[in-house]
């Protein structure tokens, strides 16, 4: 599934988004985004992101997780309930 936003998958957790208006950097969380079936929800990047050496690639050097801090708590196969709690896509254009 694609998000109406931007196009990417939605289960892509490597989408990165800055608010214009206050420099905040956000991340998307791919199960909120699932979730939430529309488009990509976002959360404060680094700050609801964890970090382990165990994801650290070429691509994300700094090891930060894919799903939100919230949604690596959860019991496996249970739904995300997080997702209310982030930004969507199209409100950080």
């Amino acid at each position: 599934m694609s998000c109406a936003c931007c196009g990417k998958k939605l289960a892509n957790g490597m989408i990165r988004k800055p608010d214009t208006t206050t420099g905040e950097k956000y991340k998307s969380c791919p199960h909120c985004s699932v979730a939430n079936g529309k488009e990509h929800v976002l959360h404060k990047y680094p700050q609801e992101f964890g970090k382990t050496s165990a994801r650290i690639t070429a691509k994300n050097p700094d090891g930060y997780q894919s799903y939100c801090i919230s949604c690596r708590r959860l019991t496996k196969g249970a739904s995300s309930h997080n997702y209310t709690n982030g930004r969507v896509c199209s409100s950080l254009k």
